[in-house]
């Protein structure tokens, strides 16, 4: 990405997707990113939008442009496929972006932007509810983001590489439950589940970490390790998030034992039950498989992130005890 050339405080901006721009050509506006209580410039206008850019670009969570600018916006979208209707309606609230998927998603033909439309629109949904705190969660929204992951996976074979090129690699809990919904649905369409099962086995990645809504925010973003205490209560976020899925209705004990269980380990050193072996249930396994992955790929406040090579070999010596072989091996036979 472009390095900052300068800061602008004093303006006025305005929110854009990420997923709009066009590879190959000049970008005609400055476009910034927020860093702490500022904006500034990732891409100055002139720059050229090679792949490499293009790429970057799409893992910036939100960028933004100055308000004077939304003319040069509106000339640079009319040279794109995309209409400006199209645009604006892309524009929506999360929730509304959200219950508006599937008529949007099976409008893009090209398979990495319609990756990218899900993931995006899945991710702003989750990041919406994780800062809202309400527990009361959009049940229909989020069914549709879930069945809409299940379709655009099922799409095509080998989509793995296309997902690590448009994944933020910076950690949030949104982009995290995103991040493990993806990866758990294609290790599960590759243990050849139905779709019925393919939907819990989404369902519960996407939420696994919903319980998160109880936990302090100064323990979730606390930038060194966490003492003991802290540690006991980000533990019982598995608990509290099937307490807050069955105050929201729901019943489906697949669903609940999934999120549940997604932090047991196959010794018994897991929590909260300290299940061992197959007393975990299968899609806990998986989840918990993906967690691990991507938490240690993705960079933190403490540390930088393992690339998926190291991530996968440290995976595969030193958690052989704790994780399920068979699903370690099928996520590395996916980076094949």
């Amino acid at each position: 990405m472009a390095k900052v050339v300068r800061l602008i405080i004093n303006d006025q901006y305005v929110p854009l997707k990420t997923d709009k721009f066009i590879k190959g050509e000049v970008v005609p506006f400055d476009v910034y990113i927020k860093r702490y209580n500022d904006f500034v410039i990732i891409i100055e206008a002139g720059t050229l939008l090679n792949e490499g850019l293009y790429h970057k670009l799409l893992q910036q969570e939100r960028i933004y442009i100055v308000n004077h600018d939304v003319k040069k916006l509106k000339s640079y979208f009319s040279h794109s496929t995309i209409s400006l209707d199209e645009e604006k309606t892309n524009n929506l609230d999360p929730l509304s972006a959200a219950l508006a998927i599937k008529e949007k998603s099976s409008a893009i033909n090209e398979i990495e932007k319609r990756l990218f439309f899900v993931y995006s629109t899945v991710s702003e949904l989750m990041g919406s509810i994780f800062e809202s705190g309400n527990e009361k969660l959009p049940l229909d929204a989020l069914s549709g983001c879930v069945n809409e992951i299940v379709n655009v996976l099922s799409y095509k074979s080998h989509v793995l590489p296309i997902i690590l090129k448009i994944l933020p690699d910076t950690y949030s809990t949104h982009n995290h439950s995103t991040n493990v919904a993806y990866f758990a649905t294609i290790l599960g369409i590759m243990l050849k589940m139905d779709n019925e099962e393919l939907i819990d086995l989404s369902f519960s990645a996407l939420l696994h970490d919903i319980g998160k809504l109880r936990i302090d925010e100064s323990i979730l973003e606390k930038s060194s390790s966490l003492d003991d205490d802290e540690f006991e209560s980000i533990k019982h976020h598995s608990q509290m998030g099937c307490e807050i899925l069955e105050h929201n209705g729901i019943e489906n004990q697949t669903i609940l034992k999934g999120i549940r269980h997604h932090h047991e380990r196959l010794d018994g050193s897991g929590y909260p039950d300290g299940l061992r072996g197959k007393l975990i249930p299968q899609n806990a396994r998986i989840i918990g498989v993906c967690d691990v992955f991507d938490a240690l790929t993705t960079n933190r406040t403490f540390r930088e992130n393992y690339t998926s090579f190291e991530a996968l070999l440290l995976m595969k010596r030193e958690m052989h005890m704790q994780l399920d072989e068979k699903l370690v091996d099928m996520f590395i036979q996916l980076h094949r």
